[in-house]
Parts: structure tokens; C-alpha cells; sequence
């Protein structure tokens, strides 16, 4: 059966999900705490925004040009897409700005309260409940520079943020300096995890030493919204969080390494609680965390006259504090491993691949049922009858990638095609074939300020170039991805953030 992508007619129609979505409850205060900012409604009240749980299939509701932050025109590290409940999310190091996706309402929460304190990097947003209600967890890597006799330091600052208004919630920002040592920070991040069920988040980071005093290479970092307290694993990067319990990589990978193992830590005291030497394998990856599992990929080079490398799958039973292997096909080269996708509710699905013996470039995507963490379906290109797309999310049971050059949507359970809805006329705006990307220094040629962003007025799809693109995040409302800057976005845009409504 040949996978089905999703053909945009009259109107720029995606199909595409993944993370949570949910009830979204209507604001008509103005935030109160922290340093959220919100613009009331500029337009009458508008209609009620439809809704699919899960959605099939997307139109282009508005295109926002972000620009770059003012203290780094160049920064290598561009925002991030997000969509939790109806609001849309860019994130990057500067704050995490929420706009409503009828455009009705806005808000900034900074990155930090202090301005000597310095981002480095950020993870992208993730929806999580908390007391019962949806919202955006996110976590930003800092250096809190020196003051007086005290050493600069690291630390990674979390945020629980309520979609609807941007108030924060929640914080807990949590001193690197007992796992990494005094006057060592935080480099960039590695692996992040959530529990969407409590809140609670993890972050793996690179460690960065001027001196090389450093304790360990590697931390991972974790925190809990309702106690308002974090905790330190050293030498481990983060695949899993669920109530407390952090599974994830040990060790430093590299040829001739065999010092890797995977633990099972209490996030709060960083305690080992099971600890699963893997000696025979050089290096050793966290590719994704579901609800109950998280899992990691090794690989190794078995040398000889067909020199090839090795490579196991792990799942790791994170309440039993069990682990399951499953050895993977040799490979002729060292590749990339797999990445996988959670709906923290059933399934996880991951994308791998491969060269083989004659050269040839194979890819794969692979699901399991993570309530047991068991493989339950999965097919190959070699296999010739349908295409495999690259994941760009999952949401309630629903897999949004790319087939090729348009967006698909399958069945996370069974892998099967999902049936799309046709578009109807009206439902959206055709993206313009102008607009490829450049340097982004052309001024733009429409729209007025859309609420809380860069330029063209909510609504305005005119800076979407090309074919329609799988979502990065979605919810029961619409979804959004990222585009470079094209010819038509103001000069110094970072990133255009492109809104879709869901519509079937």
C-alpha cells in the first residue's frame, strides 16, 4: 500500500501532530506574577475555535516572522516551534512568546529575571498537566555570571506556564555546582524528558569547564512543579522521567569507551537505584522517552575482514526499573540512531537509517505499544510498497511526517494511512511559490504588527513559501512548524513561525 501524503488544493493544507493538546479554558483577566506581559484583544470576540482530537489535516491560518535576539544577530541556536491547547509557541533564548491562534490574545515570559544572567540554550516546549489543567513546561540553561566573591555558575532554570494568559505557574531553577563543581557551567543540551502526567521535566546537558575541573562530562538535571524542588544525576543524559525516576545514558561515548552502562536514578537525590552495564558497545544514546519507557540505542565497531558496527535497541521499564534488548541488523557504517516519538499515552514510534552491506541507503520507522514497550509494527524502504517519512511529531495516537515533498499522517498503533478529509474552499490560504530562503534582508512587502511578534498581521499567510510542511507540535486546535527567513520577511528574522488551524 502506498503511504498517503497530504495534497494541498485551493487551500495550504498540512496534516501533522504531536504533544499534548487539550481543554483550553477562556481568559478574561490580565496574567498576574512573574514577568508574563499580555495584550488584551485588540478585535471583537470571535467564534469558538474548532476543534479534532486527533486532527487529520491543517490550513494555513498565519504566518509571524520572529527576529533573532539584539545580543546575538547570529545565534546558532534558532527558536523552536510549539502549539499547546490554542495558543502557539516561539521559544528561544531571549523568552517564550504565546500568541492565541485567532490572533486574539498575546504574551512574553522572559527567559530570565535577572539581566547579568546569561542563556546559553533552551529546550523546546512540551505540554504537561499541572493541578489538573494543561501547560507549556520549558527549561533554559543559564551562567549566572559572578558577583562580588562569588564564582560564576550554571544552572538551569524551569518554567510551568499557563498557555492561556502566560502566567508562570511554576519555577524551580536548580544549581549546577554540586554535580559539575565550582566555576563550571552548563554547555548545550543534550536530551530533554517529561512526565506529562505530573509535570515533571529532565534535561541532559553537556558540561563546559575553562579549566578542566569539571566533575563530570555530562549532568542531567531534573525538576517537579509541585514541590518546587530539582535534583542532579552526574555523568548521565537524560531518556526518561516518570514520577520521579530518571532512566538515561552513563558514561562518555567514544571508540574503545566500554565504561557505558544505563541507570535508573531518583531525579530528586540522584540516587542509583539499577544500574545495566552495556561493555560491549563504544556509544550510547537516549533517542526518546515515552510514558512508562524510555529508550536508548548503542552501536560499536566489530572490526575484521567485513568490518561492520553493531548496534541494540533498549527499552527501559522505568516503574519496574527493568530493561529489554533487542539487537539490530549490522550496519556498514555508523548511523545515526534512531529518533522516537512519544503521545505519553500508548505509543511511541522511531525513525532509523541504515547502510547496507552494498551501500545502499536504508530507511526504517518502527512502532511500539508503550504500555509494554514491545515493537508492534514497522516496514522498511527496502520493502518497496510505501514510503517511509521522517517523524516530525505524534499526538494521541496520530504520527505527522514528512512523505518526500508533502505531509502524512498515520496510525501510531498499527502504522496504517490515515484517511484525510479534502479541504473545502475557504479554509485557508495557498502558500506563495516566492519566498525562497535567503538572508531574509528584504523588507516586508505587507501586514500590519501581529500581537506579541514580528511583522505581517495575524492572519496574513503571505511570508508561507512552498509545499506544506509536517507540524513540529500540534493540539486538537491546529498546529505550527518553522520555515527559514524567505525573500518577503524583515530584515534580521530569526525564524517565520507558520499557524495552522486543524480542520478535520
Amino acid at each position: 500500500m502506498v503511504l498517503r501524503p497530504l495534497v494541498a488544493a485551493a487551500a495550504a493544507v498540512v496534516l501533522l501532530a504531536g504533544c499534548n493538546g487539550g481543554e483550553d479554558k477562556k481568559s478574561g483577566s490580565e496574567p498576574g506574577g512573574g514577568d508574563s506581559s499580555s495584550s488584551a484583544p485588540s478585535t471583537p470576540p470571535t467564534p469558538e475555535v474548532p476543534s479534532f482530537d486527533p486532527p487529520k489535516a491543517f490550513a494555513a491560518q498565519s504566518a509571524v516572522a520572529h527576529s533573532r535576539p539584539q545580543t546575538e544577530p547570529y545565534s546558532i541556536k534558532p527558536g523552536k516551534a510549539g502549539m499547546v491547547g490554542k495558543t502557539t509557541l516561539y521559544g528561544n533564548k531571549t523568552a517564550l512568546n504565546g500568541v492565541w491562534i485567532d490572533g486574539g490574545r498575546s504574551w512574553q515570559v522572559p527567559a530570565k529575571e535577572i539581566e547579568s544572567t546569561r542563556t546559553t540554550d533552551f529546550a523546546a516546549p512540551m505540554a504537561v498537566q499541572l493541578d489538573g489543567k494543561e501547560v507549556i513546561a520549558t527549561a533554559y540553561v543559564q551562567l549566572v555570571e559572578a558577583g562580588g566573591t562569588q564564582k560564576a555558575h550554571g544552572q538551569v532554570n524551569f518554567q510551568w506556564i499557563d498557555p492561556d494568559d502566560g502566567k508562570v505557574l511554576s519555577t524551580v531553577a536548580v544549581d549546577l555546582t554540586p554535580a559539575i563543581g565550582v566555576g563550571n557551567v552548563g554547555g548545550s543540551l543534550l536530551s530533554q524528558a517529561y512526565d506529562a502526567a505530573t509535570g515533571q521535566v529532565a534535561v541532559g546537558l553537556a558540561v563546559s569547564s575553562g579549566d578542566n575541573t569539571a566533575k563530570a562530562n555530562n549532568v542531567t538535571v531534573y525538576a517537579d512543579p509541585k514541590t518546587k524542588k530539582g535534583g542532579l544525576v552526574p555523568d548521565v543524559r537524560v531518556a526518561g522521567v516518570l514520577n520521579g525516576t530518571v532512566a538515561g545514558a552513563k558514561g562518555d561515548g567514544h571508540e574503545g569507551a566500554k565504561d557505558l552502562s544505563i541507570v535508573v536514578a531518583d531525579g530528586a537525590t540522584g540516587a542509583i537505584k539499577k544500574n545495566f552495564p552495556v561493555p560491549t558497545m563504544n556509544y550510547l544514546l537516549p533517542i526518546g522517552a515515552g510514558g512508562k519507557h524510555a529508550y536508548l540505542e548503542s552501536s560499536s565497531y566489530v572490526s575484521g575482514r567485513d568490518g561492520h558496527y553493531i548496534s541494540s535497541l533498549y527499552v527501559i521499564d522505568l516503574a519496574a526499573g527493568t530493561m529489554a534488548e533487542t539487537k539490530l541488523p549490522k550496519s556498514a557504517k555508523r548511523e545515526d540512531s534512531h529518533t522516537c516519538f512519544s503521545d505519553h499515552v500508548a505509543s511511541v514510534v522511531c525513525n532509523r537509517s541504515t547502510t547496507a552491506a552494498d551501500g545502499k541507503k536504508i530507511d526504517e520507522i518502527v512502532g511500539f505499544d508503550d504500555t509494554t514497550g514491545k515493537k508492534t509494527w514497522g516496514y522498511t524502504s527496502a520493502t518497496g510498497s510505501r514510503v517511509v517519512p521522517g517523524i516530525t511529531t505524534i499526538y494521541n495516537g496520530y504520527v505527522y511526517g514528512q512523505a518526500e515533498t508533502l505531509p502524512a499522517v498515520l496510525d501510531a498503533k498499527t502504522g496504517e494511512d490515515v484517511p484525510v478529509p479534502a479541504p473545502t474552499p475557504g479554509t485557508g490560504s495557498t502558500p506563495t511559490d516566492s519566498g525562497s530562503p535567503t538572508a531574509g534582508d528584504t523588507p516586508s512587502a505587507g501586514g500590519g504588527e501581529t500581537p506579541g511578534a514580528g511583522s505581517a498581521g495575524w492572519g496574513d499567510t503571505s511570508l508561507i513559501y512552498g509545499e506544506p510542511r509536517s507540524p513540529e507540535m500540534v493540539s486538537k486546535y491546529g498546529s505550527t512548524y518553522l520555515l527559514d527567513p524567505g525573500d518577503k520577511a524583515p530584515m534580521g528574522t530569526e525564524k517565520i513561525l507558520v499557524v495552522q488551524k486543524a480542520i478535520g
